[in-house]
């Protein structure tokens, strides 16, 4: 039940970063937005283009993704190599699509951030968006390991006083 809960909450919070980002890409090109440009002073962009699209195709398409792969069930993909981290290692493709979909909310904020400045409050609440995928990405990883392995499933002897 527990992992049920947090696999739809998560799926939520996916799919409401990736509309959110839709909505602010299609916002900046069409100009529904009202940015006005000059924020990008000491930008590498001339107008919102290209990180409109970015914002869309990269930190949408990302949420979307993990928000659907959350919807839709779990996978093992094991991860191979020299930079295996024990924690890391089988992660379920639902929650390590819905983790990567968090950081690239949280690396897109904190480029924004660095480079316009913290200009309105919703910056703020996206990176906090992003850290919540974070945060319920690892909530599942480690309520689907419980489910698979409940205590005292493991066939070991206790002593009891």
């Amino acid at each position: 039940m527990r992992e049920k809960v947090i696999r739809i909450t998560l799926a939520v919070v996916d799919l409401f970063a990736a509309v959110s980002a839709f909505a602010g890409a299609v916002g900046l090109v069409v100009g529904y937005m009202k940015v006005p440009v000059s924020v990008l002073q000491g930008t590498p962009f001339v107008d919102f283009t290209v990180p409109a699209l970015l914002l869309g195709f990269v930190v949408g398409g990302s949420a979307l993704a993990a928000g659907l792969i959350a919807l839709f069930g779990s996978r093992h993909v094991p991860l191979v190599g020299p930079w295996r981290l024990a924690l890391l290692t089988p992660w379920r493709f639902d929650a390590l699509a819905s983790a990567v979909a968090g950081c690239v909310m949280v690396g897109w904020m904190v480029i924004e951030i660095a480079m316009i400045g913290l200009g309105i409050w919703v910056q703020a609440l996206y990176l906090v968006v992003g850290l919540v995928m974070i945060a319920l990405a690892v909530l599942l990883e480690l309520a689907q390991r419980a489910a698979e392995h409940p205590a005292g499933a493991h066939g070991g002897h206790h002593a009891t006083a």
